[in-house]
């Protein structure tokens, strides 16, 4: 049987209002994915925070709540200002996956793309 890999790019952006951690990614489900790619472009002169988080129930409730059993996959990404970082997770037995963000001061935009693999 033939080892068939399929690919899925979203992107995004969201436009910075205040230095609150918010969601850039909402919960996204990846039982089926193997891998998944994430490329970050932050559009201002401060520093960005994003953060990957992962679970395994398949109810999202409020995405980086650990008390609804999110976990941060991995350490911070601090996406320095006119910059961009790339990161890259196995799934490997998660069912869901989120991002945040915690914007620098500014209101400029951070961008966001997402390649997801099976």
């Amino acid at each position: 049987m033939a080892n068939f890999k399929s690919a899925i790019l979203t992107t995004g952006s969201y436009t910075k209002t205040g230095t609150a951690q918010v969601p850039l990614i909402e919960a996204v489900d990846v039982s089926n994915e193997d891998r998944l790619s994430f490329n970050f472009y932050n559009a201002g002169s401060s520093a960005d925070v994003v953060k990957v988080y992962g679970k395994l129930g398949d109810s999202a409730g409020t995405l980086a709540l650990a008390s609804d059993m999110w976990t941060q996959i991995g350490d911070d990404i601090t996406v320095s200002g006119t910059s961009s970082s790339l990161k890259s997770i196995a799934t490997t037995g998660l069912s869901l996956v989120g991002v945040t963000v915690t914007p620098g001061a500014g209101s400029n935009t951070i961008s966001h793309a997402m390649l997801r693999q099976a």
